[in-house]
């Protein structure tokens, strides 16, 4: 609050006050107009006019004021025909003048009433209606633009937090009611008969470590809409390399094949990047039966960087391939639940992928494997060159 009121109640700088109360009158006036209209309410249109009328008339009061001394040298008949036409084409011209302000003023403010008028159809159940555009290049035009902008950017993060929400109490109704269940059976049976003692605590523990995982990807998916990365430089065979060599050493009964290109530089979040690459290594490996393997390659491809990711594991159906970046979808539930997987992985490496300008792509048969291919825009030599010599 304190800083909308800093904001709102700035001060005028000390130079321009004192130039306006050197010149007494602009001063006065400029004073005069701030109480009107802090007292009366008053649409733009109506102060421009007014404005620029009482300017227009000083300046006609002034010169009909020259006039009338002009006129007391001459002779007495003259002197007044002079008197009163200078007082009529003076109170003409103001009048014509105040209406062409008006009218001016009128026209060139008129899209600002439509703006109000759209911007009370806006509500907190219906975000979907935007401004007009106005027809004109100037500052309206622009501000309308903004507008539509920041109301895109609104509803963009609306519709993440009702997808947070609607997401989290759908998928967190399941392990919260096999928790109850679990406890209610351990309330009657669980004192006195060991086997049911054991399988419930078993199973709350599990639902429970289920419900961490969830709440843990659903909480990185709401951050990875406002997050604010941190590109660097850096080489990403060198990335997927360490990222690979972890897990040749814990998959033993797997084999781990890993090839690349080198000189191969993205600009991107390398935090990013490495959990990326590790939700479809691990989802790779994750699905691929022992004695399987799974293959990691990076290479380049019509200057984009490739990151690809092939098993020959369980694979995808035909039916399932179009659905396995959205949220909580499971290819087989029953199995999903077993592996410990909670449907968030896939969505949370989409959302990666296009947020640092790239794309993630699947294609699979099931029962013969998956192929992954991950891009990123890649930063050619030249770039590379230039962005050193404006360093230098």
């Amino acid at each position: 609050m304190k800083e909308g009121n800093t904001q709102t109640n700035k001060k005028r700088p000390t130079w321009k006050t004192v130039l306006m109360w050197i010149i007494f009158p602009v001063g006065l006036f400029y004073s005069f107009l701030g109480f009107v209209y802090k007292q009366y309410r008053s649409d733009i249109t109506t102060k421009t006019a007014v404005i620029t009328t009482v300017v227009f008339a000083v300046f006609m009061l002034t010169f009909t004021v020259v006039m009338i001394l002009i006129a007391t040298l001459a002779p007495s008949g003259v002197a007044v025909r002079i008197t009163v036409t200078s007082i009529l084409l003076a109170l003409g011209f103001t009048a014509a003048f105040a209406a062409s302000c008006t009218l001016t003023a009128r026209t060139m403010l008129s899209p600002l009433k439509g703006m109000l008028e759209r911007i009370d159809k806006i509500t907190v159940e219906d975000m979907s209606a935007r401004l007009d555009p106005v027809e004109s290049q100037d500052e309206l035009n622009e501000l309308s633009m903004r507008i539509n902008r920041m109301l895109d950017g609104i509803q963009e993060a609306f519709d993440r937090q009702s997808n947070f929400i609607s997401d989290a109490s759908h998928e967190l109704r399941t392990p919260i009611s096999v928790i109850r269940g679990y406890s209610d059976l351990l309330a009657r049976w669980g004192k006195t008969d060991e086997s049911v003692l054991a399988e419930s605590i078993d199973a709350i523990r599990a639902e429970a470590a289920n419900m961490k995982s969830i709440v843990e990807q659903l909480l990185y998916l709401a951050k990875l809409g406002s997050f604010q990365s941190r590109p660097t430089e850096f080489e990403l065979s060198e990335v997927v390399k360490d990222i690979v060599s972890a897990y040749d050493m814990t998959s033993v009964d797997k084999t781990i094949k890993y090839k690349a290109q080198k000189g191969i530089i993205v600009y991107a979040d390398k935090g990013l990047v490495v959990e990326l690459i590790r939700v479809i290594a691990d989802n790779a490996i994750k699905y691929t039966p022992a004695g399987g393997h799974v293959e990691v390659s990076v290479t380049k491809s019509d200057g984009m960087a490739e990151v690809i990711v092939a098993d020959n594991g369980v694979g995808i159906s035909e039916e399932d391939l179009p659905h396995i970046f959205d949220r909580f979808y499971r290819c087989d539930k029953a199995r999903g639940r077993t592996e410990g997987s909670t449907g968030l992985g896939l969505a949370i490496a989409k959302s990666i992928a296009e947020m640092m300008g790239g794309n993630i792509t699947a294609k699979s048969v099931l029962g013969k494997g998956s192929k992954f291919t991950i891009t990123f825009p890649l930063i050619s030599e030249k770039c590379r060159q230039d962005g050193k010599a404006n360093e230098h």
